[in-house]
């Protein structure tokens, strides 16, 4: 396969790659915002806290749409120090979601303590409030209601206030048996489960066309002569073609060329270097006349 062939099969692998990572930022993108809206919404039960690898997911999201941008101008460009960046770049950003995978199931296990504190905390504010249990829009009733649990631990925490609407299963009328605590706590960690598949897969699948990026940066490390046509061919060709002998009217021509284009140089250097000659003045001869006596 000739070299402008197999630069131009490279380039439209390269293209089609750089789709697939957008795609995945997109997902990211996608993915990120909706556990990050989720999570907002009974954020305040835990003090505002464990938001970070949702916030952490959106941002690899950007930073592979950026990437596709550099990614499809060194393409379209054939730059390969371009190329090298967008491949470099995105080592670095595959790297990256292995070890971000890692820290979010670190978190996992790491946040069932403080959370318990925060929402045990939280809790025992919202017993403490005269009528909250009322108040539909409060956010105890409405995680009760979403999540079909009832109190920190379970339905004997409500013995002195009294069981509130929220409680209760509107199809059956019967109480939720199960605690929010768990509960809440359970969907945390299965969002931080989601963010370290969501961040595994995607770099799984933005590693598959490195080989495609490499191998279009060392195809075009290989030197090339623009002919007449337009075409690029490579100078192994131009070599071939340079080891064949000349004739023997090719090297005439060549050499009276060469002297033709030599002359005019050395006439006019001759002639600025040396002066001309001074011409001498006529001497007139001395005529004796002879002395009469």
């Amino acid at each position: 396969m000739r070299l402008s062939a197999r630069i131009k099969c490279f380039r439209y692998l390269v293209y089609a790659y750089v789709v697939l990572i957008s795609i995945c930022g997109g997902a990211q993108l996608v993915i990120g915002a909706f556990l990050l809206w989720t999570h907002q919404q009974y954020s305040t039960l835990v003090n505002d806290q464990f938001w970070q690898p949702f916030v952490v997911l959106i941002a690899l999201g950007l930073v592979s749409q950026l990437l596709c941008y550099l990614g499809w101008t060194a393409t379209s460009k054939k730059h390969r120090c371009y190329l090298g960046t967008f491949c470099a770049f995105l080592v670095i950003l595959i790297v990256t979601q292995f070890l971000i995978s890692g820290w979010a199931i670190a978190t996992k296990t790491q946040l069932i303590t403080p959370a318990e504190l925060a929402i045990e905390a939280n809790f025992g504010q919202f017993i403490a409030l005269n009528g909250a249990s009322k108040d539909q829009t409060h956010i105890w009733n409405r995680l009760q209601r979403d999540l079909q649990c009832c109190g920190f631990n379970g339905i004997h925490d409500y013995k002195k206030v009294g069981v509130p609407w929220s409680c209760y299963d509107p199809i059956n009328s019967k109480v939720y048996s199960v605690g929010c605590m768990h509960s809440f706590v359970r969907s945390i960690e299965v969002n931080m489960v989601r963010v370290a598949i969501v961040a595994i897969a995607a770099a799984l699948i933005q590693s598959l066309g490195i080989f495609c990026v490499i191998q279009l940066v060392m195809l075009l490390k290989e030197p090339k002569l623009m002919l007449p046509t337009g075409n690029n061919q490579s100078l192994r060709v131009k070599r071939t073609r340079e080891l064949v002998p000349l004739s023997s009217e090719a090297a005439t021509t060549s050499s009276t060329r060469t002297m033709a284009s030599t002359i005019p140089t050395m006439t006019i250097h001759s002639s600025s270097s040396t002066k001309p000659p001074i011409a001498t003045k006529p001497v007139v001869p001395k005529i004796e006349h002879p002395i009469i006596k």
